[in-house]
């Protein structure tokens, strides 16, 4: 198939950008790549970079001040060559195997779809696993009600699908990938589903997730209202703005390692 460009926005990444790096070059094939957009960081997330980029030529590094992730991920796309681009955080993981199980199912599909969506993982602090998402198609109710339930990591899009729809939107510092995935689905895109987990998000006090709850919740609530259409969506707009509340509200208790030792527990 077609090569996988993996697009990493850095700054400040030190605690994490090594396993990030690893994870993405343990499974790159010979024509994929890791394109790396750091903020010019300061704690020596930078130095890691160059490490891995001497190591492996298929990690492309380059260091400029930027107005927040998604100018980062714009200029990463800008230098992308592969025909699917996924979205790799430098504090989060790709799963062992997910491009494997991506290329596997492009294979038998016979041809490059518009969106590659796969199932995903929750790890807490200490990188125990609080929950698995199963993998579901892009559907705009679904978006509307429960947010951003697909994982950013764990979604590949044909590279020129995401040019045609504007890329990453600059004005959002929190859920651009909300408002990406509502803009896909507006496109009425190929969507193609694995079932495998293809990529984990750590949440822990550092993470914009995890330090950052109410301007996730405002932010999300203004990308509901923008992409209302009709009285349907509203409904659904208001019902997802509920429930969202309520999660940010209790989030540290429920992505807590106790809480999830409890819930591990009882489901034995």
């Amino acid at each position: 198939m077609s090569a996988i460009s993996v697009l990493m926005p850095s700054y400040n990444a030190a605690a994490h950008v090594r396993a990030a790096v690893r994870s993405a070059t343990s499974q790159l094939g010979p024509r994929d790549e890791l394109v790396v957009q750091d903020a010019c960081s300061t704690d020596g997330t930078a130095e890691l970079l160059a490490e891995a980029a001497v190591a492996d030529p298929r990690v492309r590094v380059r260091h400029e001040r930027d107005s927040g992730q998604s100018q980062a991920l714009n200029r990463g796309l800008d230098r992308a060559r592969g025909e699917l681009v996924g979205w790799l955080n430098a504090d989060d993981l790709l799963l062992p195997g997910a491009l494997a199980a991506v290329r596997a199912a492009v294979e038998r599909l016979g041809h490059v779809p518009d969106v590659v969506v796969g199932g995903w993982r929750l790890l807490g602090a200490s990188g125990a696993v609080i929950r698995a998402e199963p993998a579901l198609p892009l559907a705009r109710g679904r978006l509307f009600t429960h947010g951003c339930y697909a994982f950013s990591g764990a979604v590949f899009v044909r590279r020129g699908l995401l040019r045609a729809i504007g890329g990453y939107a600059e004005h959002l510092h929190y859920t651009m990938d909300y408002d990406l995935m509502l803009r896909l689905v507006a496109a009425e895109p190929e969507q193609l589903v694995v079932e495998a987990p293809l990529a984990a998000l750590r949440y822990h006090d550092e993470s914009k997730s995890g330090a950052a709850g109410r301007h996730f919740f405002t932010e999300a609530l203004s990308v509901r209202k923008g992409h209302c259409d009709s009285a349907g969506d509203l409904v659904r707009a208001a019902a997802g703005t509920l429930l969202h509340g309520v999660g940010v509200a209790t989030a540290r208790l429920r992505f807590s390692d106790t809480y999830s030792r409890l819930r591990l527990g009882r489901s034995l």
